[in-house]
């Protein structure tokens, strides 16, 4: 879509003249004599950038009124004043109130065009910036070895071009938001916002505020608020805990599918929204649709593409690289030196079941290494004494009954202790990855037939064994 600029100018002649401009250079010039055409301008659909005379003829600078508009509802979108009036404290006040440029009349056709694509490249900067910010230092990415996350990279990379509506099946805490991060900066709509709204944030009032806006008549006038449609335009909203909502609300939402368009809370007025919807939604979204509780209509129109994340618990070998990522990122947000964890504590967190998914690991990777930075900040490996108690429950070796394995074990000569010792490992880890063998072979580092001889050299029988742990 063409940069949409709104021009606002008392003189048809003006407005002619810029709009003529701006199409010549392939932009879509949208066109406004006064303030309130302006403001319907701007209500049916916001610009990505505003040229405003300083004098429309309504009262003296009521173009600085319009501006004051742009800077506290629309902060993102830069402002070009015009004025054939203009004295040196008029453009200074102008350029105080967050204006990016000022033009004196007549002007050169190549000096507004010159403005217009600086104020648009300053402003995609700007925007950019911001978004690091919300984000951290650590690149964005979905992180994993397993065979579901390798489908999903391949999955996300071929839709993600396609500019079409897509689901994200996953566990609460998946961070499905990961995923349609990753479609949006694969896509064209890469330098525009991407946007995410949680469903089950809000109650229905405010959920419907947040998502569509506030519009009000008072008598000082209108007043609106943007919602995340509007805040998205252009780029990706992510809705996630879709299911989560009333009918009433799914409704609207398939409203805005269906027509295109939506109307803040308040308003009688259609607005227009061009934004690519990707929803997050749980893997029994379809038990959900047979028992009412989700719309199947708005289900199918969403479901142009589906991308389906599984539970952690049965994606084991991502842990260690979760814990990698989550663990470099923490030291860069805090700016502390990265820390390392032993092969005994990936262990106890590999196996841990992660009923939070995600999102609870890497709380509890936070909470570990904020524990142990406040204790020693000196401190580089992550030692077993430095988790929580809990954590040990799943262990059938906890650190007591590993002390009582060792005083035994050492009393062995050392061939016999170190074929006890591979006994215990190998069905330890028979037991870690459920008696998957493919999955135990490449946290091994060995082949799978290589493994197979290795279980049967110790005399371990791998389907009775796993039989035992279920």
């Amino acid at each position: 879509m063409p940069f949409n600029v709104l021009v606002v100018d008392d003189e048809a002649d003006i407005r002619e003249l810029v709009s003529g401009i701006l199409e010549d250079k392939g932009y879509a010039a949208t066109t406004a004599g006064s303030y309130v055409e302006a403001y319907e301008a701007i209500r049916q659909r916001c610009p990505n950038l505003a040229i405003i005379d300083v004098w429309l003829g309504e009262g003296e600078r009521d173009g600085l009124r319009l501006l004051e508009l742009f800077k506290t509802s629309y902060e993102c979108v830069p402002v070009v004043m015009i004025s054939g009036h203009s004295t040196i404290e008029t453009a200074v006040s102008a350029v105080k109130q967050g204006a990016y440029d000022f033009i004196e009349k007549p002007f050169d056709s190549a000096r507004l065009l010159t403005s217009v694509e600086k104020a648009i490249e300053a402003t995609k900067l700007k925007m950019e910036n911001t978004e690091l910010k919300k984000k951290t230092k650590v690149a964005d990415g979905i992180f994993g070895k397993s065979r579901n996350i390798q489908d999903i990279r391949q999955l996300v990379a071929k839709i993600a071009p396609l500019n079409g509506r897509c689901v994200i099946l996953g566990e609460t805490g998946s961070d499905k938001g990961a995923i349609a991060r990753e479609i949006h900066n694969l896509s064209s709509r890469a330098k525009n916002p991407f946007k995410t709204i949680n469903c089950r944030s809000f109650n229905l009032m405010q959920l419907e505020m947040e998502f569509f806006g506030v519009e009000t008549t008072n008598s000082e006038g209108m007043s609106f608020s943007t919602g995340a449609l509007e805040n998205a335009a252009g780029g990706t909203l992510f809705i996630d805990e879709l299911a989560y909502t009333s009918i009433e609300f799914q409704q609207k939402i398939l409203k805005l599918l269906r027509q295109g368009s939506f109307n803040r809370i308040g308003a009688s007025k259609s607005i227009c929204v061009d934004v690519r919807i990707i929803a997050g939604l749980p893997l029994d979204t379809e038990t959900l649709i047979k028992a009412g509780k989700f719309s199947d209509e708005l289900y199918y129109r969403l479901n142009s593409n589906t991308v389906r994340i599984l539970p952690l618990t049965q994606r084991q070998e991502d842990i260690p690289c979760l814990i990698e990522h989550y663990a470099e990122e923490f030291a860069q947000v805090q700016n502390i030196k990265p820390k390392k964890f032993t092969a005994e504590v990936l262990s106890v967190l590999t196996t841990y079941p992660w009923s939070g998914d995600v999102m609870q690991l890497k709380g509890a990777i936070d909470w570990i290494l904020t524990v142990v930075n406040t204790r020693n900040e000196d401190k580089s490996i992550i030692g077993i004494e430095d988790l929580p108690v809990d954590m040990f429950e799943n262990k059938r070796l906890c650190p007591d009954s590993k002390i009582q394995f060792i005083s035994q074990v050492s009393d062995l000569p050392a061939k016999e202790a170190k074929r006890a010792f591979e006994t215990e490992y190998y069905a330890e880890q028979l037991k870690r990855f459920r008696g998957n063998i493919s999955q135990m072979a490449r946290f091994v580092g060995m082949e799978r037939s290589a493994l197979h001889r290795k279980l049967k050299t110790l005399d371990i029988d791998d389907s009775k064994l796993f039989r035992t742990y279920e």
